[in-house]
């Protein structure tokens, strides 16, 4: 539980704190409902365009997996949506400079932002529109790896009902919940003073993000050359993605003792009684937001660092068992094999590669027998608990009655026969497999 909504929190936070700073400077075209139906039509086209988009891309990597570059995809989306992030900015920036000159000079500071946004001018439609667009492309870069996420669980094979399951689905839902709600806080804590400030550090934070990734996949296609003490300081950061939310986090802490501090400066003490409940309602209000913002991003902060680190402790997997050879046959003793336990074994083919598989009793004559692989996580291999044979990788635990065919998260299988107190392996079947185990 605790790795999926590590894990899923990692992917989405940072997208999402940028949304919610994005949609808080989208402009209405005035006061009211009425007002905000603009805005609030190109927030949800941005968001419907990005997750259509996202479940499309997910679909065509489960279908045809090979249909796509994924490094193409990267190539094309992530300049898209640093430029829309950058123009997004400039615009803000201008009509923020513009607005300051529009508004009375004694309205405070809740007042003015509030105005802000709700006054029409000039240019509001592009900047609606090229919110929209980014909103559109940022999820379209995060959501689909969460999507995948999700895939993993509920692959073949898997025990949907197992309790192990269950908490993996639990967790990755809480994620979702907890990064939604982190987004409508950024969106809150943006509006403190209608500074761009905090959403430009927020959006900064994504666009290094984004260039790095760049400088990845364009140094995997050997198309630069990085001097290695300069790679060696990109990897730092990509290896540390979790650095650049906390960044953006922080921006908005600042926001939020900024908000503390004002909730205190309110006056709780009027000229006449109304006055007074109005003050104490508008600082009530304050610390409850500012409260409420500082435990979403401790809790938050705890998972990507904490929770990423503690869910992704290494597995050591069982060391491989001993067999023997003979005509070309790995044999396996069934008295060996038949106490319902997983058992692991090791060949290594003519080329050197060391090819995994797992042998485990499923009833009575048969078996479950399978390479310690899958087409999935790739060669990571399985372990037992508790009675399961759980994925390294998902963690997600496996229908052991299904352990030999093929599909989703199961083991890859291979030939077998049982006869006369044996199971045997052709080899040739693990030559044959010795790509899956080729890193």
């Amino acid at each position: 539980m605790l790795q999926q909504m590590s894990e899923a929190t990692l992917t989405l936070l940072l997208t999402m704190l940028a949304v919610g700073a994005v949609i808080r400077f989208m402009p209405a075209t005035g006061r009211g409902r009425r007002g905000k139906k603009a805005r609030s039509r190109a927030v949800w086209f941005g968001i419907a365009l990005g997750l259509v988009s996202s479940l499309a891309l997910t679909a065509v990597n489960v279908e045809a997996p090979k249909l796509i570059n994924r490094q193409t995809v990267g190539l094309i989306t992530l300049p898209i949506a640093i430029v829309l992030a950058l123009v997004f900015l400039a615009l803000v920036a201008v009509r923020s400079r513009r607005m300051r000159s529009l508004l009375p000079g004694g309205a405070d500071d809740e007042a003015r932002a509030a105005s802000s946004m709700e006054t029409a001018l000039p240019g509001d439609v592009l900047v609606r529109i090229v919110g929209a667009l980014f909103i559109a492309v940022s999820l379209f870069r995060a959501v689909p790896t969460a999507m995948n996420q999700a895939l993993m669980m509920m692959s073949g094979g898997v025990e949907i009902y197992s309790t192990q399951v269950v908490l993996a689905i639990l967790g990755y839902v809480l994620a979702w919940l907890l990064v939604s709600f982190l987004a409508w806080v950024s969106y809150r804590m943006c509006a403190w003073n209608n500074r761009v400030w905090p959403a430009g550090v927020i959006l900064a934070s994504l666009l290094v993000d984004y260039a790095l990734l760049i400088v990845r996949i364009m140094k995997a296609k050997h198309w630069i050359t990085i001097p290695k003490s300069s790679w060696d300081v990109i990897s730092w950061f990509i290896n540390h993605e979790a650095v650049f939310t906390i960044v953006a986090a922080l921006a908005l802490c600042v926001v939020v003792v900024l908000t503390w501090r004002a909730s205190r400066a309110i006056p709780t003490v009027g000229a006449n009684p109304a006055e007074g409940r109005l003050g104490r309602a508008r600082s009530r209000l304050y610390k409850s937001m500012a409260g409420t913002a500082a435990i979403g991003y401790l809790c938050g902060a705890l998972l990507i660092t904490v929770g990423v680190a503690y869910g992704s402790q290494e597995v050591e997997l069982s060391p491989p068992e001993s067999f023997s050879v003979v005509d070309d046959q790995v044999s396996l003793n069934l008295a060996d094999i038949s106490d319902g336990h997983l058992h692991r074994y090791e060949y290594t083919t003519s080329g050197g590669v060391k090819v995994r598989f797992i042998v485990i009793q499923k009833s009575g004559s048969s078996f479950g027998v399978g390479l310690d692989a899958c087409d999935i996580c790739g060669p990571t291999g399985y372990y037992e608990k508790d009675g399961k044979v759980i994925c390294k990788l998902c963690e997600v635990a496996m229908n052991i009655a299904t352990i030999g065919f093929k599909g989703g998260c199961n083991p890859i299988p291979i030939d077998y026969k049982v006869s006369n107190g044996t199971l045997t392996v052709p080899i040739s079947a693990l030559e044959a497999s010795a790509s899956v185990f080729v890193k």
